[in-house]
């Protein structure tokens, strides 16, 4: 319980002295709505990172799906390979589904 109330001591005093910063003029302020602007910038950066990130990871998706199909079909012929180890006839290409 008192780790709780000195970390909400050591945020509320780190928030006070941010906002003093910003009246006092030492950290800007441009747009006036009491978040500092380098925080502003970064949080802008993060949002672009984001989206690019999403973006990657929808073309990843696709890919490994692409990925998983061809090495089911794989699959399947080993199983014609272990056919062919016992000697069996080739029964040929299976036809194409609808």
């Amino acid at each position: 319980m008192t780790l709780l109330l000195i970390i909400l001591a050591v945020i509320v005093i780190g928030g006070g002295v941010t906002f003093f910063l910003m009246k006092s003029g030492k950290i800007e302020d441009k747009d006036g709505n009491n978040i500092p602007d380098v925080i502003d910038t970064k949080i802008d950066a993060v949002k672009e990172t984001v989206k690019e990130v999403k973006v990657k990871v929808k073309r990843v998706k696709e890919e490994a799906s692409d990925v998983i199909k061809s090495v089911k079909k794989v699959g399947n012929q080993v199983k014609d390979v272990t056919s062919a180890v016992k000697g069996d006839n080739r029964k040929g290409r299976k036809p194409k589904q609808k």
